[in-house]
């Protein structure tokens, strides 16, 4: 049997999430010749669904010290003492959020901390208290070498405080919208009648699996006693009809890109439900209540079979049982709508 051949089997049983077959099969992979850098990514993501970041990055050290070329990987390595640190972001706006948790404890040993982010995050990332300065990417500090000393992308936080399951930063919220933003989503919606339910179905095109087709969340929609607001923008948005004419759900999605009027809204909601999406995160970080729905193949930072996530302890997990079927999840958030811990 090939490396190659013993590569693609760790690949079919990661995929169906037999995970110690998995590490069995990239051993022997590695061991007939395969290239080594790919057989440590895979395992660094069997490591991190275990909840066994230690090991995790391992793999990670093990990479960097065969010199492989990354994009997205920029520490150097060194302690952030004394030192000006940019942090950029250059994954995707869901993946700031969770991560920009992390300014704390990097302001805590440097001398300044600047956050090189997407516009759409700037107002956000601008309110957090450990930042001495905000960019996106062709204004402000760390356009040039000069504005700091170190630079780290914002995935590699974890990392570089070797992050363990108990060590994960958990002060939240730590991100909160500016007053305005506040005072004008809370008259935009007016008075509270009943309780208010965020939902969002689709997230972006590269994972359609995370999606969810919106008639199959009409079993939660036929809950009573709530209000439901759609937070849907894309090309999901043009789905929010067909659930129009089933019950009444009020658009909330607007128009800004602005994420700061997004985390503002969030703040009126009692609940979001929501797939993989920037929100969700969003919603976590706010320390408002979300339900996440999850495919089988969930992402490495959900792990394996938990309702709870480490990450957020105000979001609680609905997982399929089987790729694709979106019924089980569905039906259990219904079921739990229903309870009267919810309602009152």
């Amino acid at each position: 049997m090939t490396g190659k051949h013993e590569y693609l089997l760790a690949q079919d049983a990661f995929s169906k999430r037999y995970i110690p077959e998995c590490l069995q099969f990239l051993r022997s992979a590695e061991s007939h010749g395969y290239p080594s850098d790919e057989c440590a990514s895979c395992r660094w993501n069997c490591w991190m669904l275990l909840g066994r970041f230690e090991d995790a990055w391992l793999e990670s050290d093990a990479i960097a010290a065969r010199n492989g070329p990354d994009p997205n990987c920029l520490w150097d390595g060194r302690p952030f003492r004394g030192n000006r640190v940019i942090i950029r972001c250059l994954h995707g706006f869901g993946d700031a959020i969770q991560f920009l948790r992390y300014t704390g404890l990097v302001r805590r040993a440097a001398q300044a901390v600047f956050v090189q982010t997407h516009p759409q995050l700037r107002t956000l990332a601008r309110a957090l208290p450990h930042v001495d300065g905000v960019t996106s990417w062709e204004d402000g500090p760390g356009r040039h070498g000069s504005d700091w000393d170190q630079q780290i992308e914002v995935m590699e936080l974890p990392r570089a405080f070797r992050t363990t399951l108990v060590t994960i930063p958990t002060e939240i919220p730590y991100i909160s919208p500016p007053g305005p933003y506040i005072e004008r989503s809370r008259y935009a919606l007016g008075p509270r009648s009943k309780r208010r339910i965020g939902l969002l179905w689709e997230g972006s095109n590269w994972n359609s699996a995370r999606n969810v087709p919106a008639p199959e969340l009409l079993p939660i929609l036929a809950t009573p006693g709530v209000e439901f607001y759609s937070f849907q923008r894309g090309t999901g948005r043009e789905q929010l009809g067909l659930l129009c004419r089933q019950t009444d759900i009020r658009d909330l999605s607007g128009d800004s890109p602005d994420v700061a009027y997004l985390a503002a809204d969030l703040m009126q909601m009692d609940l979001l439900i929501s797939v993989d999406t920037m929100a969700a995160h969003l919603a976590g970080a706010l320390g408002r209540p979300v339900w996440m729905l999850l495919p089988y193949e969930a992402d490495w930072r959900w792990m394996l079979r938990r309702r709870d996530t480490p990450w957020y302890p105000s979001m609680t997990l609905f997982r399929q049982k089987t790729p694709g079927d979106w019924r089980h999840p569905v039906h259990e958030i219904a079921r739990d709508l229903g309870n009267t811990a919810f309602r009152d």
